[in-house]
């Protein structure tokens, strides 16, 4: 038990008063998330996607502190939350600390639910001035990979964060087997609990047919098309994608390659291309807000990290019928059943890559298989409203002392 949980019977006694406690009505619980924000990606869907199933839940009230006003920002105030933004770019550590004080103290919070490492540590500090009981801290992935001053800098902020989190962090939610297994090391496992990502089914849909998606990417109807959506940064290793799709227009001349989403390494990656002769048969098409309808045109889905936590991406394009190409990386084996619903593959090897999706390719009645087996897993075993549930079900073990 964490220091803070040791006060749990005085504010037990604040939070229930005793006519309340006579006549067995037990009040909300009062649940506070602090996160970034800045970004529109895996982590920050991942969060918001939780938060807005929260919000259907009966005895939970949800508040937010978020350190960049954003598109997070905007959705979870349009689910009803009651939001925070603290600007990180316009407040020192100590400013940000005071705000987010004086925005808890009248809420009587019981739970500090943070994410990423400088959220923990901002977590730590307010449970303390704030005279919070619970901890809980959602680990979405590795870090990414930096190099000279900030990887120093990530270095030393992992090892603040490792040692909060070790000793008055009561919970660490890991969304995959494999990311537990890793915390093991430096966690007791009566700390970790595994709660896999899940996302809203009923809002991760296209109207378009697949060759009207295609049309409106300016593509023929008949091309078949691989792709990728999401982050340009290191981790994800785009460049073997860019290798596996110069060894497929090598062979076949009616497949074109699509990469959606900024970073980064966008510059970096378009050299590439331009390296490898690859010329139009690569479409940037940069951040899109319907970024489902661009999936939708996808014949193949790719997915070449380095490591993931669980990616919510891949969730999201078997849910839109594509078949996955993946490297078996973090959580990525938990999700996909290896010949059924995705295609893993052990290797980096760019070769290895091209030749299990010109296969794939090459095969629509697989393809269609695998579309409709990845859909019926998704919607079974990943809905929002189960990772909802067992969030909530975290939070009253928590609350009740269990």
């Amino acid at each position: 038990m964490s220091p803070g949980s040791q006060r749990v019977a005085v504010e037990r006694e604040r939070e229930f008063p005793a006519g309340e406690i006579a006549v067995g009505r037990a009040a909300p619980i009062a649940v506070c998330h602090i996160d970034s924000g800045d970004l529109w990606a895996g982590a920050e869907v991942n969060t918001t996607t939780l938060l807005q199933a929260l919000t259907r839940l009966p005895d939970l009230r949800l508040s937010a502190i978020l350190l960049n006003e954003g598109e997070m920002a905007r959705r979870l105030r349009g689910c009803g939350i009651d939001v925070k933004v603290v600007p990180e770019s316009e407040r020192s550590f100590v400013g940000i600390f005071n705000e987010a004080a004086r925005f808890l103290r009248p809420r009587q919070v019981r739970i500090l639910h943070a994410h990423r490492y400088k959220e923990n540590l901002l977590a730590a500090l307010l449970a303390r001035r704030c005279r919070i009981p619970f901890l809980v801290s959602t680990r979405h992935g590795a870090p990414e990979p930096f190099r000279g001053w900030r990887r120093i800098k990530r270095a030393a902020f992992g090892s603040i964060d490792q040692l909060l989190t070790r000793h008055f962090t009561d919970r660490v939610i890991s969304v995959s087997d494999e990311m537990r297994e890793g915390l093991l090391g430096s966690l007791p496992p009566q700390k970790i609990v595994t709660i896999r990502t899940g996302i809203d089914t009923g809002q991760v849909r296209s109207e378009l047919t697949r060759a009207e998606a295609k049309r409106r990417l300016e593509i023929s109807g008949q091309a078949k098309v691989v792709g990728y959506a999401g982050r340009l940064v290191p981790i994800k290793r785009l460049d073997i994608f860019l290798q596996a799709a110069r060894q497929i227009a090598d062979v076949e001349s009616d497949v074109v390659f699509v990469i959606a989403g900024d970073g980064p390494e966008q510059a970096r990656l378009e050299a590439l291309t331009r390296e490898l002769g690859l010329g139009d048969r690569v479409r940037f098409l940069g951040f899109r807000e319907r970024i489902y309808d661009v999936m939708r045109a996808f014949d193949v889905f790719v997915l070449c990290s380095d490591h993931e936590g669980l990616p919510r991406v891949v969730l999201e394009a078997l849910c839109l019928g594509v078949p996955v190409v993946a490297r078996a990386v973090g959580g990525i084996p938990e999700v996909i059943r290896n010949g059924d619903t995705g295609i893993l593959l052990d290797s980096a090897e760019p070769g290895v890559l091209a030749a299990s999706c010109r296969d794939l390719l090459a095969d629509e009645g697989r393809r269609r298989q695998m579309a409709a087996a990845g859909a019926a897993e998704v919607s079974r075993r990943y809905p929002s409203e189960r990772c909802a549930s067992e969030t909530m079900e975290l939070y009253r073990a928590l609350s009740e002392g269990q």
